[in-house]
């Protein structure tokens, strides 16, 4: 993947703690300073942001450029800040759609914006980072996953954003029916607009990460059993998504050096004897 110029989406993920931010930072960096007239795009979803100190520059939730890389640029998103932006747009339609479909009153009604929609915190993370992309003020974007769990509930979002769209265009149908029953004609309005926006953005989100010319999903993993073992379940989850999968980065491998003095590292020879075991797991990933 760092040889594939073609490509403006790249993802990173694998289990916490085996060096995706690290990884997905040092690509960033790499193509920056590959592609100086080309602007890149670090972005974070992992709730234990590290990409600061991966970068030693302050990061947060709006763009902000890094130190010495002129055309460089990171985001730690806010799931839980952009959810309540969500709410704050969209909550108005939401409500209006389900007191037309159901027979619950508004403090179920709310109560149903405020629990029943399953990975709408991711929902509106992807949702960012496919409005910081249409913009195209950025030729690339980075994005550095939370954990595997996380991710595979990330990478089914389009199918159960099509599940919750069509629960509410049922909630729709009874509202069009009753106004056409007694008007003999139904003209649209901010609800039926809103469930085609979404429709929409769930098309786009599908096609961009199935894109094999624009997009890749870069794996990363230690050699030990927790790590192979949610690897290959998320690799399971991506072949499932028809998201493109080409390298896997294999970390932190550690080698039973000897020094210039002939002396032994003890701490390398025993982590190179507990890697000894998985590496040919690595291999058949």
């Amino acid at each position: 993947f760092l040889q594939n110029p073609k490509l403006r989406f790249i993802l990173f993920g694998g289990k916490g703690g085996t060096g995706k931010t690290t990884s997905a930072s040092a690509t960033a960096l790499h193509f920056a300073r590959q592609w100086p007239a080309r602007k890149v795009l670090l972005v974070s979803t992992d709730p234990a942001h590290s990409l600061a100190d991966s970068l030693d520059c302050p990061v947060g939730s709006t763009v902000t450029g890094v130190a010495g890389v002129d055309n460089l640029f990171a985001l730690a998103l806010d799931a839980k800040a952009l959810l309540e932006q969500f709410k704050s747009r969209y909550g108005a339609v939401i409500t209006l759609i389900a007191d037309r479909g159901t027979y619950l009153d508004k403090e179920d009604i709310d109560g149903f914006l405020d629990l029943s929609l399953p990975g709408i915190d991711e929902v509106t993370a992807i949702l960012k980072i496919m409005e910081l992309m249409r913009e195209g003020q950025y030729e690339l974007v980075i994005l550095d996953t939370a954990p595997a769990g996380h991710t595979i509930r990330l990478l089914s979002l389009p199918e159960q954003m099509e599940h919750w769209i069509r629960v509410m265009e049922m909630m729709m149908d009874k509202h069009r029916y009753i106004a056409k029953s007694f008007a003999h004609r139904y003209v649209p309005d901010e609800a039926d607009h809103f469930l085609i926006s979404m429709a929409s953005d769930i098309q786009q989100l599908r096609e961009l990460l199935r894109n094999r010319e624009s997009t890749e999903f870069v794996p990363v993993v230690n050699a030990e059993g927790m790590s192979i073992y949610e690897t290959e379940m998320l690799l399971q989850a991506l072949d499932a998504g028809s998201i493109p999968v080409n390298s896997v980065i294999v970390n932190r491998l550690v080698a039973a050096s000897v020094g210039e003095d002939g002396t032994v590292c003890p701490f390398c020879q025993a982590r190179a004897r507990d890697q000894a075991p998985y590496k040919l797991s690595l291999i058949h990933i």
